[in-house]
């Protein structure tokens, strides 16, 4: 233990499953067979390291992620509040962290419980409509399959890093299933896959995205930052248009379950903003963007064709919410 602060944990997450390594990977949408569902992902054992020990302390640059005091006094559940007050002030922090241009964009979700489970525990309607449910699979939400889309937001051939920047909605203390993120440095080429993914921005009508998933590997290093106050902020790179290596791109995550986490301990409520850091000029936009897609395999496992690209998710179910009528 580093004070009352321990210097790692142990816990389980979910990657994707080996055998998809060089195809899509679907999901419970895409998959032809039922049975092709048990072989989407794999449970393993990951050391999280907790970040804060970390001298120097990890950046955007450097790990992909990074911890930073934003104080706010704004009401975060106040969706109005959010996008008038709040956008402004994500925009003023990501332009003194990264030194960017300018910031473009902006779009949010909350996270409240988890999904699946009812009363305490489970997902209550957010003041949004989006999703509510803690991810606890191991992601990325973005790939290059979202450039075409950002084409309205950054229209004018600039280099583009989306940034997430997530934090406690309410002035509690995080204590309960914290965000894990992995170095990026740490993560291989070959351990990255892409899966058929769903936009919960908006719990009425999923919408289709290609994300990123990773294949578990011992060279991985995870870390979490315990005990986020309502004061911290972490910052973590979704997509980077300047990033020629693919694991540079971006940060997976996912949320662990802390063992040392009391039995009574409040649900965590976050809010996490997804913003676009502008810079310079991007001079081979056009190739660049298809050399960047074209690593996105058409095909799954089954040698059927993929054509999970965008649009609303045909059949979409929309998941129960505890309190919800």
């Amino acid at each position: 233990m580093h004070g009352s602060q321990p210097v790692s944990i142990r816990t389980t997450a979910n990657f994707a499953h080996s055998l998809h390594r060089g195809f899509r990977v679907p999901n419970h949408y895409s998959a032809k067979d039922p049975d092709d569902l048990k072989t989407l992902g794999s449970r393993e054992y990951i050391v999280v390291h907790n970040a804060r020990l970390l001298d120097p302390s990890p950046t955007l640059h450097s790990h992909g992620f990074q911890l930073v005091i934003a104080p706010t006094k704004l009401d975060l559940l106040d969706n109005d509040v959010v996008r008038n007050d709040f956008y402004p002030e994500c925009r003023d922090l990501l332009k003194r962290v990264t030194g960017c241009d300018e910031v473009r964009g902006g779009g949010h979700e909350y996270r409240n419980g988890f999904g699946g489970e009812t009363g305490r525990r489970g997902v209550k309607p957010t003041p949004n409509g989006s999703g509510g449910a803690y991810a606890q699979g191991i992601h990325a939400d973005m790939s290059p399959a979202v450039e075409e889309g950002f084409r309205r937001i950054v229209p004018d051939s600039r280099h583009f890093e989306s940034i997430n920047i997530w934090r406690s909605a309410i002035p509690e203390t995080v204590r309960m299933m914290p965000l894990a993120v992995c170095d990026m440095r740490s993560v291989r080429i070959d351990d990255i896959v892409f899966g058929d993914g769903q936009n919960t921005g908006n719990i009425k009508q999923y919408t289709k995205v290609v994300d990123q998933r990773l294949i578990h590997g011992p060279h991985q290093r995870w870390y979490y930052f315990p005990d986020m106050t309502p004061d911290e902020v972490l910052l973590f790179r979704q997509y980077d248009t300047r990033q020629e290596i693919l694991n540079l791109r971006t940060v997976f995550h996912t949320a662990v379950a802390d063992p040392n986490t009391r039995e009574d301990a409040p649900m965590r409520s976050t809010i996490e903003v997804r913003m676009q850091a502008v810079y310079g000029e991007d001079t081979d936009r056009e190739a660049r963007t298809a050399r960047f897609k074209a690593a996105i395999p058409t095909h799954y496992r089954d040698g059927r064709v993929c054509n999970w690209w965008s649009g609303p998710i045909e059949g979409y179910m929309p998941p129960t919410q505890s309190g919800s009528v």
